[in-house]
């Protein structure tokens, strides 16, 4: 029994265990529960963290907004220290931070904030250490830019801030420590801080401040307030008396007979007309050159070399001596063997009456009784009578004058 009654012990006991999250790192920090979820790629604040975490970093991840009562739903109302610094951060809800009534340090530097409700911090009374450089706070409106009334460190460092507006810390009673250098205002009046009757040290480390009558009266005033502040403005300003004292400055007496020679005869000599300097032709042409001519030369070059170009690529390129040459048609060589072939197949079907054309006439031999020889006897054509034409038939089978081959039967002309 007392074993079954102990088992049941060790197992609510580990079930009532909780253990830290892989992407986080747990222990005790000044006798606070301390967890470090940094560099983890975390999108939101729940990843598993006890409830009982006082000390909460979530520095260098990827929240990116930060809803209402997202604390206080996941019971996280014992933070004392919340750093989400490096994430990137556009949105913060009205009652983001609703439930963090023990929260006295908040760090949401170097996020992309442009904006925050002037009552986003209410919700945490005991807040004392606000941290938001590294934000974009370019344009601020000349309201209350935070409303509070513990908050005693505000860390407005490198955010981009053209213009402070007279109210922007009318509501922070208590604000003891203000750090606005690495910003782009040029000027800063002494009502900004005239609200800040607490206010021991002031920051206003700024590459574009400069020396003016505001920035001296502003030092006097801080001064006079005893804040401790590092001046701009460290040379000392002479008064209106040492002013007119250090504009008169005594000089001693000059000779002008020294000087103008009124008195010598070297002064009473006639002055001496300058002679006209000749000038080289380098010199004159240089005088009378214009910037007209020049360009006017320079035309006439460029044309003429245009020229002489486009003559040497005619002659280089084409033959011919145009621009577009078209190469002559060569004929044939006419051969008399193809003239012969031409007229006989011209004769056979032109004049079909002639068995053999006359130019080509052969020596018929004698078919007379043998004897002594005698001359040659040619054979001449009589014309016939008019009788119809023969047919094709007829002319291919006269045996005068066979046909010449197939492939000679050309028309070379």
């Amino acid at each position: 029994m007392q074993k079954i009654v102990f088992i049941v012990f060790v197992t609510i006991g580990v079930s009532c265990t909780t253990y830290c999250p892989k992407q986080c790192d747990c222990d005790i920090d000044n006798g606070l529960n301390r967890a470090l979820c940094d560099d983890q790629n975390i999108v939101s604040i729940d990843v598993g963290v006890s409830k009982a975490v006082q000390i909460y970093s979530l520095r260098r991840n990827l929240i990116s907004e930060l809803q209402n009562f997202c604390f206080k739903e996941i019971g996280y109302q014992s933070l004392r220290i919340l750093d989400l610094s490096h994430n990137v951060i556009f949105w913060i809800g009205m009652h983001a931070f609703s439930g963090l009534d023990q929260l006295y340090h908040l760090d949401l530097s170097g996020n992309r904030l442009r904006d925050i409700p002037a009552e986003v911090f209410w919700d945490t009374p005991g807040l004392d250490i606000l941290d938001l450089s590294g934000n974009i706070f370019e344009s601020l409106k000349n309201e209350p830019f935070i409303t509070h009334n513990r908050l005693q460190v505000l860390n407005l460092n490198s955010c981009r801030i053209k213009f402070l507006p007279p109210r922007l810390f009318n509501r922070l009673p208590n604000l003891k420590k203000l750090d606005l250098s690495e910003n782009y205002f040029v000027t800063f009046n002494i009502d900004i801080i005239r609200p800040l009757m607490k206010l021991e040290r002031i920051e206003l480390r700024n590459d574009y401040l400069h020396c003016s009558p505001d920035i001296i009266a502003a030092e006097t005033y801080i001064a006079s307030q005893r804040i401790a502040y590092n001046k701009l403005c460290t040379k000392k300003l002479p008064k209106i008396s040492e002013k007119m004292i250090s504009m008169v400055t005594e000089r001693e007496p000059v000779n002008i007979d020294g000087i103008w020679n009124e008195t010598s005869e070297k002064n009473r000599t006639e002055p001496v007309l300058q002679q006209n300097k000749t000038l080289t032709p380098f010199e004159k042409f240089d005088k009378d050159f214009s910037a007209f001519q020049a360009f006017v030369i320079g035309l006439e070059v460029g044309l003429a070399v245009g020229v002489v170009g486009t003559y040497v690529w005619l002659r280089r390129f084409c033959s011919c001596g145009q621009l577009n040459c078209i190469a002559p048609r060569r004929r044939r060589p006419r051969n008399r063997n193809d003239e012969v072939r031409t007229n006989l197949l011209r004769n056979h079907f032109v004049n079909v009456d002639l068995e053999t054309p006359p130019i080509f006439r052969r020596e018929m031999p004698d078919r007379r009784a043998p004897g002594p020889p005698t001359a040659p006897v040619y054979e001449t054509i009589s014309p016939r009578p008019t009788r119809d034409p023969p047919s094709m038939a007829d002319v291919i089978r006269r045996p005068e004058t066979p046909p010449p081959p197939y492939h000679e039967c050309r028309l070379n002309i």
